[in-house]
Parts: C-alpha cells; sequence; structure tokens
C-alpha cells in the first residue's frame, strides 16, 4: 500500500511539472474531436492552443486524461470577459489572447483567468511585447514571420541583404533582444502562408528559427496536412514524426538555454529603436555568423560588457549620461565602440510594423558597413564557413570553460562539410543531431584556436566544445 502511494505522488509530481509554463510545449489544434487526439501520442507536443468557438466538454476532459494542457484561443472581437468565463465552463487551463487587444481588455481578461487560478499567455502585438517584471508567465507575439531563405523577386532569386549573404527571413534577431530583456517563456505565432503548400523542410526551419534562442513556436500545421494527418495518411504520419523529433531535440537541450549568449561583440539596442524589427541591426549581424550579445539600454552596465571587445551603439541620443559613461569606461579599458554618426537616429517604430521597411534597410546600411569593417574576419567566438544558407547562436558562461553552438538550416537540403573555428583551445568537441547519434568530433589547432569539421547537418544542430 505504501509503495502504491508512492508511485502514485511521485506520479502526480511529474504531471504537475508538466504543467508548469516554462514546461508548456504548444500546438495549434483546429478541431474538437476527443478521438483525434491519438494523433499526439508519444509526441512532446503537450499544450493545445484551440479555438474558443470548437471547445467542449468531452475534448478537454479526454485531453486531460492525456495529460495535455488545454487553452482557449480567442481572437480580437468584442466581449472578451464574457467569452474568456464561457471558456471557463468546459473546463480549460487557461487563455491565449491572440492579436491586437486593447490594453484594458488584456487586462481584464487576465484578471477573470487569475481569479480562477488558470493561465494567461498574451499573443500581441510585437511592438508593446510586456517585458517588465508584471509581465504574464508566458509572453509572445502573433507577429511572427515565416522563416526560410526569401526569394523576392519575379524569378524567385534569393534576395541579398545589406551584408551581401542570402536574406533569411528569421525571428532570431529580435528574439534573441527578448531573451536579453527577460526570462519569461515566449511562444511565437507565425501561420503558414496563404493558399501555399508547406513542404516539411520549411516546417522544420520554424521549429528550429526560434528554438536556437530559446523560444517556442506554436506548431501551426496547413489545413491540408492536418486533415491528412488525422485520416492516418502514410506521408503525413512520417511527416509529423520528423516534427515530433525536431521539438523534441530541442527540448531534450533546453538547459542549454540557461547559459547566457557567449562572444566578443555587444550591441547596445532597445525598443525605441527596432530591437523587436525582424531585419535590424541584430540580423544582420547574425546572418555574418558573428557571435552578438544584446545589451537593453537598463542593462547598459559595466558587467554587461566583461566578455565583449567590441560595441555597436545604435542610437547614442538615446541614453543618459550615465549609460554613456559606461561605454567611455568600456573605451578606456581598451575596448572598441561603434557609434553611429551625430544626428543619427533609427526612426521609432509603427506599433503595427514587425520588420524594416526598404528606407531603413538603407539607412541601416550606414551602420552595417562599419559595423562589417569594424569587425573584418575577426573571430569573435566562432567562425563559420559553408553556412551560407544557416544561421547561428553561440552560448556559454562568461569563464569560457565550454561553448555551445546552435546551428540552423534554412534550405531544403543537407548542407555537408560545415567549418568551425573556435576562438581557443578546446580538447573535447561533440555535435548533436536530431536525426543520429551524437558524436565525437576530432579537433585540430588553427590560428583562432581549435577547428572542428561536422560533416553534415539535415535541419540542426548543437555543437558543444570543452576545454
Amino acid at each position: 500500500m505504501r509503495a502504491r502511494l508512492l508511485a502514485f505522488f511521485y506520479l502526480a509530481t511529474i504531471l504537475l511539472a508538466a504543467t508548469k509554463p516554462e514546461d508548456l510545449i504548444p500546438m495549434r489544434w483546429p478541431g474538437s474531436d476527443p478521438e483525434a487526439l491519438s494523433t499526439l501520442d508519444g509526441s512532446p507536443l503537450n499544450c493545445l492552443l484551440v479555438p474558443e468557438a470548437q471547445l467542449n466538454k468531452a475534448f478537454t476532459e479526454a485531453a486531460h486524461r492525456k495529460q495535455l494542457t488545454v487553452l482557449a484561443v480567442f481572437a480580437h472581437g468584442d466581449g472578451i470577459v464574457a467569452r474568456v468565463r464561457k471558456s471557463l465552463e468546459v473546463g480549460v487551463d487557461g487563455g491565449v489572447l491572440e492579436g491586437n487587444f486593447a490594453e484594458a481588455e488584456t487586462k481584464a481578461a487576465r484578471q477573470v483567468l487569475d481569479a480562477a487560478s488558470k493561465l494567461y499567455v498574451d499573443l500581441g502585438v510585437r511592438g508593446r511585447i510586456p517585458l517588465g517584471e508584471d509581465a504574464p508567465a508566458i509572453i509572445g507575439t502573433f507577429q511572427g514571420v515565416w522563416a526560410g531563405i526569401n526569394p523576392h523577386d519575379e524569378k524567385e532569386e534569393a534576395h541579398a541583404a545589406p551584408s551581401g549573404a542570402p536574406w533569411i527571413d528569421t525571428n532570431a534577431g529580435f528574439l534573441r533582444f527578448v531573451r536579453s530583456a527577460t526570462t519569461r517563456p515566449f511562444w511565437l505565432s507565425a501561420v503558414p502562408p496563404p493558399k501555399s503548400v508547406v513542404n516539411l523542410a520549411r516546417y522544420l526551419q520554424m521549429i528550429a528559427d526560434p528554438a536556437m534562442v530559446g523560444g517556442r513556436w506554436v506548431v501551426t500545421l496547413d489545413e491540408g496536412f492536418f486533415n491528412r494527418l488525422l485520416l492516418k495518411e502514410t506521408k503525413a504520419i512520417k511527416d509529423f514524426k520528423r516534427i515530433n523529433q525536431l521539438v523534441g531535440f530541442f527540448e531534450q537541450n533546453r538547459k542549454l538555454q540557461m547559459l547566457p549568449p557567449y562572444g566578443q561583440l555587444a550591441v547596445v539596442a532597445d525598443v525605441l529603436n527596432g530591437a523587436l524589427l525582424s531585419g535590424s541591426v541584430l540580423d544582420m549581424i547574425t546572418v555574418k555568423h558573428t557571435p552578438v550579445r544584446p545589451v537593453p539600454f537598463k542593462s547598459v552596465e559595466p558587467k554587461s560588457f566583461n566578455q565583449a571587445k567590441m560595441a555597436v551603439n545604435v542610437d547614442p541620443l538615446a541614453l543618459d549620461e550615465a549609460k554613456q559613461k559606461v561605454l567611455k569606461d568600456f573605451t578606456r579599458a581598451g575596448g572598441t565602440v561603434l557609434t553611429a554618426p551625430p544626428g543619427w537616429r533609427m526612426p521609432v517604430p509603427r506599433e503595427d510594423q514587425i520588420v524594416t521597411d526598404p528606407e531603413e534597410v538603407k539607412k541601416l546600411d550606414q551602420i552595417w558597413k562599419e559595423v562589417n569593417a569594424m569587425t573584418g574576419r575577426r573571430n569573435l567566438g566562432v567562425r563559420l564557413f559553408n553556412v551560407s544558407s544557416m544561421l547561428s547562436n553561440m552560448l556559454g558562461p562568461p569563464d569560457g570553460s565550454r561553448v555551445v553552438v546552435y546551428l540552423v538550416n534554412y534550405s531544403d537540403f543537407p548542407v555537408d562539410t560545415i567549418v568551425v573555428h573556435l576562438l581557443g583551445k578546446f580538447s573535447k568537441a561533440t555535435v548533436y543531431w536530431p536525426e543520429r547519434a551524437p558524436k565525437t568530433l576530432a579537433s585540430y589547432d588553427n590560428e583562432d584556436g581549435s577547428g572542428v569539421d561536422i560533416d553534415i547537418l539535415e535541419s540542426a544542430a548543437i555543437l558543444i566544445a570543452e576545454k
């Protein structure tokens, strides 16, 4: 009897832990049939976002029996408080406000959910992402961009960024800033492009894009894919297994995201000068695979630059005297600061804006040329070769005893022979893939420190090097 009670207590503890906000892995679920939930058996996806109109008690009860969290999704519209209260009657675990809600509406909805001890998730306008101490347990935005190499012209040729590399539509730049400003879990909502067939590679890119910087995409299948999955079509099941595999890969390694950004380049930026826009200076630097650490205005203090050798001050007029002194002291200690020209500043983003406008890109090009000249071919943490279709993120403790490099492939085909030059000497390097077993890599000396070669990368990989 005692053993059974202990086993029950252990199981209850596990289930309780799985409902913590930081452990929820979201998927949009546009159906209400309880029987369809068997599709998720064995999946790491444990939180269903269901449109309010499709909710019913039988569905929520069936989901709870499978230890799934159910959140009602509310689009912008009248009577939000009454709608939230109605959803609670069918036993949901919380609500998601997705869209451009007025502040009074979000506050009222949150009060109802808080009073019922239910989860409130804010997927609002990107420019108003709550980053303060009073932010909800989970924050996010409905204004994610669909990740991938972006063909803009009529010939569908890859568009080039000011950096000269093929332009990759990504959420990574602004999510780097969010990660530097808050520790709240972040959900990114981005729906498949309308009237288009989305192949498996694009879904994998969409999962990996926010995951490499600690965010989670709200997995959203196009209508045809979802219907084929419920019909148990062989290809749909196979593709969904690959989606689950990649989601599980990032979740199994999520503790690595507790490490701070690593590298010798810091960028001082904030909301008012475009840090929440895609296509910002952060994205331009990322495309060049230069490790970068965003420093929000509130964090401009000496300790934020302990590891840095270089810093970019995007909007010097926005810093008060005390913060300007921090950067002056940084230069006196031997650091290099690139400051925008006198009188130059980025325009304040529009509330509905999510990407830099063409005119703003031209203006950013002025800074980019200076940044490129300053960094040159210097190794500021890691240098990567044969990675034109990829983006990366570097993490590690301040003492440099271990570094972690996330790699994401945005092309629709595998990339082989990726060369990694790490700054400093490392005695051990291991690469982890979602599709295969980990592999210890042979390292070699180079002018930067240590080099390793990764023979192939399909969707994503994590390289961990230790001294």
